[in-house]
């Protein structure tokens, strides 16, 4: 298993999100649309489950939810998150993409997510088609994967850069500012490091936490082709105009 990029950030990540985001889980339209076409009752992954937001979100909407993430901080955060909701509690396992068919019998699920820019943490092509080969065999016949992802040519062309969300949210007397710096490299294709950096605010005391993570670029064509060679097809690309964030849909064969 690759080292964990995410085991120290599994405690603060919830402050990256709203409370109402805490809730309703993913944001993004593409993603969205995708849970709609879903029958109640569905069976689904989610396979980058990180805090398990999206778990409780999507079991609430009616799903028949299991889940994974290869960080064991995320995993563990995730389960306490669904136990001390009114969510039952979802099985959660530790695994890479690729072992997942270890973990889950193969074409038992009606869909499969795998979002929150996830995917970027493969190395390269290879390593990605492996993780999408994967996904296809637990999918049903004409089961959906959905895939969503930065436009990494919109990053790469707005170069090194410090972001900071609007708004300070504020938990327990805690007020965190929540930034992001990207280290972008010259070339496209070469790694490129997101610095995840809340800044507390407690009385007069500020405290920044750091937690960079590693990820690599990847054209909207590349995915769309990574996904054919995986054996999938009716591939779609969700793209809004001005949107640095777009969503993959893609089908098993019958």
């Amino acid at each position: 298993m690759a080292p964990d990029q995410y085991g120290s950030l599994a405690a603060d990540y919830h402050w990256f999100f709203d409370d109402v985001d805490l809730f309703l889980g993913c944001d993004t339209p593409g993603v969205r649309a995708a849970m709609s076409t879903l029958n109640p009752g569905a069976h689904v992954l989610d396979a980058a489950c990180g805090i398990g937001i999206d778990v409780a979100a999507l079991r609430r909407r009616g799903f028949d939810v299991l889940a994974s993430d290869a960080s064991e901080g995320m995993a563990a955060a995730a389960r306490t998150r669904l136990r001390e909701s009114d969510v039952d509690p979802a099985k959660i396992v530790t695994s890479d993409w690729i072992d997942l068919p270890k973990h889950f019998e193969e074409a038992v699920f009606d869909a499969i997510f795998c979002i929150g820019n996830s995917i970027a943490h493969t190395p390269d092509a290879t390593s990605m088609i492996d993780a999408l080969e994967a996904f296809r065999s637990l999918l049903v016949p004409g089961g959906m994967l959905v895939v969503d992802s930065h436009d990494w040519n919109a990053i790469y062309a707005a170069g090194s850069q410090v972001m900071i969300e609007p708004g300070i949210v504020e938990r327990d007397g805690i007020r965190c500012v929540r930034t992001y710096s990207w280290h972008i490299p010259d070339g496209f294709g070469a790694p490129c490091v997101l610095e995840i950096a809340p800044i507390f605010l407690d009385g007069d005391r500020a405290e920044l936490r750091s937690y960079p993570v590693t990820m690599w670029p990847f054209t909207r064509s590349e995915l769309k082709r990574r996904m054919v060679v995986a054996g999938f097809e009716s591939v779609a690309l969700d793209v809004i105009p001005g949107d640095d964030r777009y969503t993959a849909v893609a089908r098993r064969p019958m």
